[in-house]
Order: C-alpha cells, then structure tokens, then sequence
C-alpha cells in the first residue's frame, strides 16, 4: 500500500485556509473516487495535511492524472494562491510505502 500526502503551511487566515483543506479534499475526491483525509497539525506551526491511501504507485499515478485533467481542483488551487492562504514553499508531497 501507498500513502500520499501533501502538506502546507498555512500563512493566511486559518478558518478560510481550514475551510479551503476540505473543499479541496471533497474535489479530489469526487474527481478521482480516492478518499482524501485532511487532518492539522497539533502544536508547533498551523500545517494542513491531506492524506491518501492507494494500492500501488499505478493508482497514484491514475490519481495524478486525473486531478490535473479536473477543471475544478485548478480553480480551487487559483484561490487559494490569490488570497494567498498558504506558504507555498512549504508545500511538499511524499510517497510512503506500507511495511
């Protein structure tokens, strides 16, 4: 099993960036049938991140696909860098394996 994750910092108002991390989440969701789990950091620095489990590197790579093709995820990902809700450079996502 695969997990993929992304994480953001959160560098505008933490309600709308909360409320954008689920939005997003329910658009990726619909678009690619992967259920997307969105949690926030406990202590320390107001991080989102969403969670995925898939049963290979195949289904993430269909994944991909499919949420790039999806007009709707670009115009969520459009608001969210206009009212400027996270730090974009410290988005980063990660592929874990299962053991």
């Amino acid at each position: 099993m695969i997990i993929f994750s992304t994480r953001a910092r959160v560098a505008g108002a933490i309600p709308d960036a909360v409320a954008w991390a689920a939005e997003v989440a329910q658009i990726v969701t619909k678009a690619t049938g992967v259920t997307i789990e969105v949690a926030t950091r406990v202590g320390g620095h107001n991080d989102i991140i969403w969670v995925s489990r898939l049963d290979n590197m195949a289904a993430v790579e269909k994944l991909m696909e499919q949420v790039q093709g999806d007009a709707s995820y670009h115009a969520a990902i459009r608001t969210a860098q206009e009212k400027k809700l996270f730090d974009s450079v410290s988005v980063e996502q990660a592929f874990w394996r299962t053991i």
